[in-house]
């Protein structure tokens, strides 16, 4: 347990509670830890799935601490913003799959740090929005393009340059959330499709969210060499010969990292 993280484990599922109360704010501290975290979830290939949440029933994360802005010192702020870079490129280069599971309000870095995830869960009455211009900031975690490439562009600028924020229902209606859930069961429901993953072949996964990730900024034919490479990279490993023997036999097939 860290100062800022909480970590349960049921199954191969890493449950991550965003835990620095009332509201969760992100310090350089705290999203240092979750850099770390997630690097050493990483590297401990008996996890294949991260859910994060936050801490209490009113909020996943409220975003950055503005305090940290209060000086007007320019290095400071690029101090807080590496931070931002690591924790949340930390989330999107896991080599498993990240569901963020909204308990709250998820707002600012909050709502950019569960858009770094691969699937949000959120509970119905959750307030989403990223409205940093509205003390003369703007999205600093990568919400600006996050947010555009799940919604649109129009819809982003709606909401960014509005300070618009939605409740859960609208989220999900214009698939800014994969699932709405009743309140209290966002990491319950959230753990589910995080388990999916453990029936698939690890390096498989690892290849398949890589090309996804990488699909926006190539073109078809660029993007299809990588896939033919990726693909042709699995052919004869241990993982992909015992998933094939194990369709064929009519078995749960067995992956090296569960061994």
């Amino acid at each position: 347990m860290g100062k800022y993280l909480t970590l349960e484990r049921p199954g191969q599922s890493a449950i991550l509670t965003i835990n620095n109360p009332p509201a969760n704010l992100w310090t350089v501290d705290s999203l240092n830890e979750l850099a770390h975290t997630m690097a050493e979830l990483d590297a401990d290939r008996s996890y294949r799935s991260v859910v994060i949440t936050g801490a209490g029933e009113a909020f996943f994360s409220a975003g950055a601490d503005l305090k940290q802005f209060l000086t007007g010192d320019k290095t400071a702020a690029l101090q807080v913003l590496d931070a931002f870079a690591a924790a949340f490129g930390a989330i999107r280069r896991y080599r498993g799959v990240t569901v963020a599971a909204i308990n709250g309000y998820a707002l600012g870095g909050g709502l950019e740090g569960a858009l770094a995830c691969d699937y949000i869960v959120a509970e119905r009455g959750a307030q989403l929005g990223l409205p940093e211009a509205k003390v003369g900031l703007l999205p600093g975690g990568g919400g600006t393009k996050l947010l555009a490439d799940k919604v649109g562009i129009a819809r982003a600028k709606r909401m960014i340059l509005g300070g618009e924020i939605i409740v859960a229902e609208k989220a999900y209606e214009i698939g800014l959330v994969e699932e709405l859930v009743d309140p209290g069961f966002a990491k319950i429901v959230a753990v589910s499709p995080a388990n999916k993953v453990v029936n698939q072949a690890p390096n498989a996964v690892a290849e398949a969210r890589r090309l996804i990730e990488e699909s926006s900024q190539l073109s078809l034919s660029e993007h299809l060499q990588r896939e033919r490479a990726a693909l042709v990279s699995l052919i004869g490993e241990p993982e992909q010969m015992e998933g094939v023997a194990a369709f064929m036999g009519k078995r749960t097939p067995k992956w090296a990292e569960e061994s």
